[in-house]
Protein backbone atom coordinates (compact mmCIF):
# COMPACT_ATOMS: atom_id res chain seq x y z
CA UNK A 1 0.00 0.00 0.00
CA UNK A 2 0.88 3.25 -1.01
CA UNK A 3 0.97 7.06 -0.12
CA UNK A 4 3.96 8.84 -0.28
CA UNK A 5 2.58 12.33 0.85
CA UNK A 6 0.57 14.65 2.00
CA UNK A 7 0.59 14.65 5.69
CA UNK A 8 -3.55 14.86 5.33
CA UNK A 9 -3.55 12.31 2.81
CA UNK A 10 -1.41 9.82 4.82
CA UNK A 11 -3.55 10.30 7.70
CA UNK A 12 -6.58 9.70 5.28
CA UNK A 13 -4.87 6.24 4.31
CA UNK A 14 -5.60 4.55 8.16
CA UNK A 15 -8.73 4.53 6.36
CA UNK A 16 -7.81 1.33 4.82
CA UNK A 17 -6.28 -0.54 7.77
CA UNK A 18 -9.13 -1.50 9.59
CA UNK A 19 -10.91 -3.33 6.74
CA UNK A 20 -7.49 -5.11 5.72
CA UNK A 21 -6.53 -5.89 8.86
CA UNK A 22 -10.34 -7.63 9.25
CA UNK A 23 -9.72 -9.51 6.64
CA UNK A 24 -6.13 -11.08 7.43
CA UNK A 25 -4.32 -9.08 4.62
CA UNK A 26 -0.75 -8.66 5.73
CA UNK A 27 -0.29 -4.35 4.82
CA UNK A 28 3.30 -3.00 4.45
CA UNK A 29 3.03 0.65 3.79
CA UNK A 30 5.22 3.04 1.68
CA UNK A 31 5.62 6.46 2.60
CA UNK A 32 7.71 9.29 2.43
CA UNK A 33 9.44 10.49 6.01
CA UNK A 34 8.43 11.71 8.42
CA UNK A 35 4.90 10.28 7.92
CA UNK A 36 5.73 6.49 8.78
CA UNK A 37 5.72 8.25 12.37
CA UNK A 38 2.26 8.42 11.98
CA UNK A 39 2.08 4.26 11.88
CA UNK A 40 4.82 3.09 14.57
CA UNK A 41 4.00 -0.42 16.36
CA UNK A 42 0.49 -0.31 14.61
CA UNK A 43 -0.63 -3.60 15.18
CA UNK A 44 -2.63 -3.71 11.62
CA UNK A 45 0.77 -3.35 9.83
CA UNK A 46 3.75 -5.53 9.47
CA UNK A 47 5.86 -3.09 8.57
CA UNK A 48 6.11 0.79 7.75
CA UNK A 49 8.67 1.36 4.48
CA UNK A 50 9.60 5.25 4.90
CA UNK A 51 12.15 6.71 2.36
CA UNK A 52 13.53 9.99 2.10
CA UNK A 53 11.88 12.13 -0.80
CA UNK A 54 15.26 13.15 -2.35
CA UNK A 55 15.92 10.05 -2.81
CA UNK A 56 13.55 9.14 -5.03
CA UNK A 57 13.53 11.47 -7.81
CA UNK A 58 14.62 9.94 -10.86
CA UNK A 59 13.79 7.22 -12.83
CA UNK A 60 16.85 5.17 -11.79
CA UNK A 61 15.61 6.27 -7.83
CA UNK A 62 12.43 4.50 -8.90
CA UNK A 63 14.03 1.69 -10.24
CA UNK A 64 16.18 0.83 -7.25
CA UNK A 65 13.12 0.77 -4.62
CA UNK A 66 11.29 -1.48 -6.79
CA UNK A 67 14.34 -3.60 -6.74
CA UNK A 68 14.21 -3.78 -3.08
CA UNK A 69 10.81 -4.33 -2.98
CA UNK A 70 10.53 -7.27 -5.26
CA UNK A 71 12.62 -9.25 -2.44
CA UNK A 72 8.99 -8.77 -0.14
CA UNK A 73 7.03 -11.17 -2.61
CA UNK A 74 4.27 -8.86 -2.68
CA UNK A 75 0.63 -10.01 -4.29
CA UNK A 76 -1.02 -6.82 -4.96
CA UNK A 77 0.10 -2.86 -5.15
CA UNK A 78 -2.72 -0.33 -3.58
CA UNK A 79 -1.79 2.92 -5.28
CA UNK A 80 -3.48 5.37 -3.12
CA UNK A 81 -1.75 7.82 -4.54
CA UNK A 82 -1.93 7.72 -8.44
CA UNK A 83 1.05 10.08 -9.52
CA UNK A 84 3.54 9.30 -12.13
CA UNK A 85 6.06 8.32 -9.22
CA UNK A 86 3.68 5.55 -8.40
CA UNK A 87 2.21 4.62 -11.42
CA UNK A 88 6.25 4.21 -12.65
CA UNK A 89 6.72 2.34 -9.45
CA UNK A 90 4.05 -0.28 -10.08
CA UNK A 91 5.37 -0.86 -13.15
CA UNK A 92 8.15 -1.92 -12.24
CA UNK A 93 7.00 -4.25 -9.45
CA UNK A 94 4.74 -5.98 -12.24
CA UNK A 95 2.32 -7.11 -9.77
CA UNK A 96 -1.36 -6.64 -10.05
CA UNK A 97 -2.77 -3.25 -9.10
CA UNK A 98 -5.81 -1.39 -7.72
CA UNK A 99 -5.38 2.47 -8.05
CA UNK A 100 -7.22 4.96 -6.38
CA UNK A 101 -9.55 7.44 -8.83
CA UNK A 102 -8.50 10.79 -7.87
CA UNK A 103 -11.55 12.44 -9.94
CA UNK A 104 -9.57 14.74 -10.83
CA UNK A 105 -11.46 16.46 -14.45
CA UNK A 106 -14.51 16.90 -12.13
CA UNK A 107 -12.51 18.74 -9.32
CA UNK A 108 -11.05 21.04 -11.84
CA UNK A 109 -13.94 21.77 -13.94
CA UNK A 110 -15.77 22.60 -10.40
CA UNK A 111 -13.49 25.17 -10.38
CA UNK A 112 -15.61 26.98 -13.14
CA UNK A 113 -19.22 28.75 -12.06
CA UNK A 114 -20.70 26.73 -15.46
CA UNK A 115 -19.84 23.54 -14.49
CA UNK A 116 -21.01 23.76 -10.38
CA UNK A 117 -24.56 23.50 -11.05
CA UNK A 118 -24.16 20.25 -13.06
CA UNK A 119 -21.54 18.48 -10.51
CA UNK A 120 -22.70 19.96 -7.38
CA UNK A 121 -24.77 16.39 -6.48
CA UNK A 122 -22.02 14.27 -7.14
CA UNK A 123 -20.15 14.96 -4.01
CA UNK A 124 -16.25 13.21 -3.72
CA UNK A 125 -15.35 12.13 -0.92
CA UNK A 126 -11.63 10.88 -1.17
CA UNK A 127 -11.84 8.33 1.97
CA UNK A 128 -14.91 6.55 0.12
CA UNK A 129 -12.44 6.81 -3.09
CA UNK A 130 -9.54 5.13 -1.12
CA UNK A 131 -12.04 2.31 0.10
CA UNK A 132 -13.58 1.44 -2.94
CA UNK A 133 -10.14 0.11 -4.28
CA UNK A 134 -10.93 -2.81 -1.98
CA UNK A 135 -14.08 -3.85 -3.58
CA UNK A 136 -10.87 -5.40 -6.27
CA UNK A 137 -10.03 -7.70 -2.75
CA UNK A 138 -13.73 -8.92 -1.95
CA UNK A 139 -14.13 -6.46 1.02
CA UNK A 140 -17.59 -5.56 1.42
CA UNK A 141 -19.75 -3.16 3.28
CA UNK A 142 -16.89 0.15 3.44
CA UNK A 143 -19.56 2.62 4.25
CA UNK A 144 -18.60 2.05 8.15
CA UNK A 145 -14.78 2.40 8.02
CA UNK A 146 -13.18 6.26 9.11
CA UNK A 147 -9.43 7.26 9.63
CA UNK A 148 -7.99 5.66 12.42
CA UNK A 149 -4.60 5.92 14.05
CA UNK A 150 -3.25 4.24 16.91
CA UNK A 151 -1.67 5.99 20.07
CA UNK A 152 0.63 4.73 22.47
CA UNK A 153 0.75 5.24 26.12
CA UNK A 154 4.19 7.46 25.32
CA UNK A 155 2.55 9.26 23.18
CA UNK A 156 0.43 10.96 26.10
CA UNK A 157 3.23 11.26 28.49
CA UNK A 158 3.70 15.18 29.84
CA UNK A 159 -0.12 16.23 29.03
CA UNK A 160 -1.38 16.00 32.10
CA UNK A 161 -1.84 19.36 32.67
CA UNK A 162 -4.65 18.52 30.37
CA UNK A 163 -6.91 16.81 32.21
CA UNK A 164 -10.15 17.32 33.38
CA UNK A 165 -10.40 20.76 31.22
CA UNK A 166 -12.67 21.12 28.56
CA UNK A 167 -10.44 21.67 25.48
CA UNK A 168 -10.64 23.04 22.42
CA UNK A 169 -8.19 22.46 19.79
CA UNK A 170 -7.73 25.36 17.21
CA UNK A 171 -5.66 24.36 13.99
CA UNK A 172 -4.56 27.98 12.54
CA UNK A 173 -2.32 27.21 10.04
CA UNK A 174 -2.85 25.92 6.10
CA UNK A 175 -0.76 25.45 3.60
CA UNK A 176 -1.79 28.36 1.92
CA UNK A 177 -2.46 31.67 3.03
CA UNK A 178 -6.16 31.74 0.78
CA UNK A 179 -7.09 28.64 3.23
CA UNK A 180 -6.04 30.17 6.81
CA UNK A 181 -8.86 31.81 9.03
CA UNK A 182 -7.93 34.87 9.89
CA UNK A 183 -10.17 35.51 13.25
CA UNK A 184 -8.81 32.54 15.75
CA UNK A 185 -7.69 35.01 18.65
CA UNK A 186 -11.35 36.49 18.61
CA UNK A 187 -12.69 33.04 18.32
CA UNK A 188 -10.54 31.76 20.79
CA UNK A 189 -11.58 34.82 23.04
CA UNK A 190 -15.68 33.57 22.85
CA UNK A 191 -14.26 30.35 23.42
CA UNK A 192 -12.43 31.17 27.09
CA UNK A 193 -15.61 33.43 27.97
CA UNK A 194 -17.66 30.04 27.55
CA UNK A 195 -14.71 27.97 29.40
CA UNK A 196 -13.07 25.95 27.33
CA UNK A 197 -9.40 26.25 27.53
CA UNK A 198 -7.69 26.66 24.20
CA UNK A 199 -4.85 25.18 22.95
CA UNK A 200 -2.68 26.02 19.20
CA UNK A 201 -1.58 23.17 17.71
CA UNK A 202 0.42 23.18 14.25
CA UNK A 203 4.13 23.62 13.09
CA UNK A 204 6.79 26.61 13.82
CA UNK A 205 5.67 27.42 10.38
CA UNK A 206 2.38 28.04 11.35
CA UNK A 207 3.10 30.33 14.58
CA UNK A 208 5.18 32.62 12.63
CA UNK A 209 2.48 33.19 10.12
CA UNK A 210 -0.37 34.24 12.01
CA UNK A 211 -0.72 37.10 12.87
CA UNK A 212 -2.99 36.99 16.02
CA UNK A 213 -2.64 38.54 18.82
CA UNK A 214 -4.04 35.53 21.43
CA UNK A 215 -5.62 36.38 25.12
CA UNK A 216 -3.02 35.01 27.85
CA UNK A 217 -4.67 31.97 28.54
CA UNK A 218 -4.39 30.53 25.22
CA UNK A 219 -2.17 27.64 25.06
CA UNK A 220 0.23 27.44 22.25
CA UNK A 221 1.69 24.58 21.31
CA UNK A 222 2.44 24.75 17.72
CA UNK A 223 6.12 24.00 16.72
CA UNK A 224 6.43 22.10 20.43
CA UNK A 225 5.11 18.94 19.61
CA UNK A 226 5.84 16.12 17.54
CA UNK A 227 3.07 14.61 15.24
CA UNK A 228 1.82 11.48 17.08
CA UNK A 229 1.97 14.04 20.77
CA UNK A 230 -0.21 16.60 18.68
CA UNK A 231 -2.40 13.75 18.10
CA UNK A 232 -2.91 12.86 21.54
CA UNK A 233 -3.84 15.92 22.54
CA UNK A 234 -6.58 16.24 20.02
CA UNK A 235 -7.32 13.20 20.94
CA UNK A 236 -7.98 14.52 25.07
CA UNK A 237 -9.98 17.10 23.08
CA UNK A 238 -13.91 17.83 23.36
CA UNK A 239 -13.65 18.95 19.81
CA UNK A 240 -11.57 20.44 16.95
CA UNK A 241 -11.82 24.10 14.83
CA UNK A 242 -9.31 24.00 11.96
CA UNK A 243 -8.65 25.33 8.31
CA UNK A 244 -8.94 22.97 5.80
CA UNK A 245 -5.38 21.34 6.57
CA UNK A 246 -4.11 18.22 8.12
CA UNK A 247 -5.14 19.46 11.67
CA UNK A 248 -8.82 18.14 10.91
CA UNK A 249 -7.49 15.20 9.37
CA UNK A 250 -5.29 14.17 12.68
CA UNK A 251 -8.70 15.39 14.86
CA UNK A 252 -10.89 12.60 12.46
CA UNK A 253 -8.26 10.28 12.95
CA UNK A 254 -8.62 9.56 16.53
CA UNK A 255 -12.41 10.46 16.65
CA UNK A 256 -12.14 14.00 18.00
CA UNK A 257 -15.08 15.65 16.68
CA UNK A 258 -14.06 18.53 14.03
CA UNK A 259 -15.73 21.84 12.76
CA UNK A 260 -13.84 22.30 9.33
CA UNK A 261 -13.53 26.02 7.58
CA UNK A 262 -13.43 27.03 4.34
CA UNK A 263 -11.91 29.49 2.34
CA UNK A 264 -10.44 29.47 -1.07
CA UNK A 265 -11.24 25.53 -1.49
CA UNK A 266 -14.34 23.41 -1.37
CA UNK A 267 -15.70 20.31 0.29
CA UNK A 268 -16.77 19.12 -3.05
CA UNK A 269 -12.63 18.49 -3.78
CA UNK A 270 -13.30 15.43 -1.20
CA UNK A 271 -11.63 16.30 2.28
CA UNK A 272 -14.38 16.98 4.30
CA UNK A 273 -15.62 15.05 7.60
CA UNK A 274 -18.94 12.90 7.57
CA UNK A 275 -21.28 13.42 9.72
CA UNK A 276 -20.70 11.15 12.43
CA UNK A 277 -17.05 12.90 12.45
CA UNK A 278 -17.81 16.73 12.46
CA UNK A 279 -18.98 19.10 9.81
CA UNK A 280 -17.71 22.18 8.41
CA UNK A 281 -18.73 25.86 7.11
CA UNK A 282 -18.54 27.67 4.18
CA UNK A 283 -19.72 30.86 2.53
CA UNK A 284 -20.60 29.60 -1.09
CA UNK A 285 -19.66 32.69 -2.81
CA UNK A 286 -19.36 32.75 -6.48
CA UNK A 287 -15.31 32.94 -6.30
CA UNK A 288 -15.55 30.01 -4.47
CA UNK A 289 -13.68 27.88 -4.85
CA UNK A 290 -11.05 29.41 -6.47
CA UNK A 291 -7.63 26.76 -6.49
CA UNK A 292 -7.44 23.38 -6.06
CA UNK A 293 -5.49 23.46 -3.36
CA UNK A 294 -5.38 27.70 -2.28
CA UNK A 295 -2.37 29.00 -3.47
CA UNK A 296 -4.00 31.48 -6.44
CA UNK A 297 -3.87 35.32 -5.30
CA UNK A 298 -7.15 36.13 -3.79
CA UNK A 299 -8.50 39.19 -6.87
CA UNK A 300 -10.15 40.84 -3.48
CA UNK A 301 -8.17 42.88 -1.20
CA UNK A 302 -8.67 40.67 1.42
CA UNK A 303 -10.45 36.96 1.41
CA UNK A 304 -14.23 37.37 1.45
CA UNK A 305 -14.40 33.60 1.54
CA UNK A 306 -12.78 33.68 4.61
CA UNK A 307 -15.14 36.81 5.99
CA UNK A 308 -17.05 34.31 8.67
CA UNK A 309 -17.82 35.75 11.99
CA UNK A 310 -16.10 34.09 15.14
CA UNK A 311 -19.88 33.72 16.56
CA UNK A 312 -21.01 31.83 13.31
CA UNK A 313 -18.25 29.41 13.69
CA UNK A 314 -18.96 29.16 17.77
CA UNK A 315 -22.27 28.48 17.13
CA UNK A 316 -21.51 26.44 14.45
CA UNK A 317 -19.14 24.84 16.57
CA UNK A 318 -21.29 24.13 19.44
CA UNK A 319 -24.31 22.65 17.11
CA UNK A 320 -22.03 20.30 16.49
CA UNK A 321 -20.77 18.96 19.63
CA UNK A 322 -24.70 18.78 20.69
CA UNK A 323 -25.41 16.49 17.87
CA UNK A 324 -22.34 14.35 18.38
CA UNK A 325 -22.81 15.18 22.19
CA UNK A 326 -20.61 11.48 23.02
CA UNK A 327 -17.23 10.92 21.43
CA UNK A 328 -18.04 7.23 19.20
CA UNK A 329 -14.79 5.92 20.72
CA UNK A 330 -15.37 2.85 22.40
CA UNK A 331 -14.09 0.75 19.95
CA UNK A 332 -11.66 3.05 19.08
CA UNK A 333 -10.26 3.03 22.69
CA UNK A 334 -10.24 -0.66 22.59
CA UNK A 335 -7.26 -0.44 20.18
CA UNK A 336 -5.76 3.10 21.90
CA UNK A 337 -3.40 1.66 24.09
CA UNK A 338 -0.91 -0.68 22.52
CA UNK A 339 1.68 -1.77 24.87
Amino acid sequence: MCRFSSLGDVILASSLLNPLYEKGITVDFLTFKPFGDLYRKDYRLNRVIEIDKKDLKSLKDIKNLTNNLKNNNYDYFLDIHSNLRTILLSKFLGVKTYRYKKNSIKRRLFLYKPFRNVLKDNKFNVVKAYLEILKNLNIIDLDKYRPELILLDEDFKGLDFLDKKNVVVLGTGARYKNKMYPYFSDLARILIDFKYTVVLLGSEEDKKLDKNIYPSEVIDLRGKLSLRQSLAVIQKATGTISNDSAIAHMSRAVKTPVLMIYGATHPYFGFYPFKDEGDYIIKNIECQPCDLHGKKSCKYEKQICLEISPEKIFHKFTDMLDRLSHKNITKYKERLMVK
